[in-house]
């Protein structure tokens, strides 16, 4: 299983701009002494519920799941996606606290021209967006000027990452 995941990443990850790793992003990120890593295979009713859910189209069942723990107590949750942006793929993880908010986003990895990668600033419009927000570029989302593209992936992604952390209950 581990060895797929790495297999289906690892070519993404080898050509595309590292920004960060994501298990030292998600421990920072809640402050937590460990960072458990899971990949989670979603079956056809998972998958299913996961599109409905975030009103995308889906076209992987796998997923890479980060848990933020405190001892025995859960912190926090990093979900790790990749969607093209135009012609590549950027590498996303969405950062969300036991209250099923967005607690950060970090680009882990983009290969895109890097004049297209959404700043900070905008980043931060999704703290503390939940399934109860929109999450739609141009209404609860602003849109970026000459990175509409990675702004719409990356909103994209977080209904997404939203919906899995709803679906899969870790």
């Amino acid at each position: 299983m581990k060895t797929a995941l790495s297999f289906l990443l690892l070519p993404l990850i080898a050509f595309a701009q590292v920004l960060g790793d994501p298990i030292a992003l998600t421990q920072r990120t809640f402050a937590s002494k460990s960072v458990e890593q899971h990949n989670i295979i979603l079956s056809e009713e998972q998958l299913q519920q996961l599109s409905k859910t975030s009103q995308q189209s889906i076209d992987t069942k796998l997923y890479r799941l980060y848990i933020a723990k405190n001892d025995t107590k859960t912190v926090g949750f990093g979900v790790l996606l990749n969607k093209k942006v135009r012609t590549k793929t950027a590498i996303s993880l969405y950062l969300i606290g036991t209250d099923g908010k967005i607690k950060s986003i970090e680009i882990v990895a983009f290969n895109e021209p890097i004049e297209y990668l959404p700043t900070k600033t905008w980043l931060e419009g999704f703290d503390a967006k939940s399934t109860a927000n929109t999450l739609r570029l141009n209404q609860d989302i602003p849109t970026v000027s000459g990175a509409t593209l990675s702004a719409r992936a990356i909103t994209d992604g977080s209904r997404i990452a939203l919906a899995l952390i709803n679906i899969v209950k870790p």
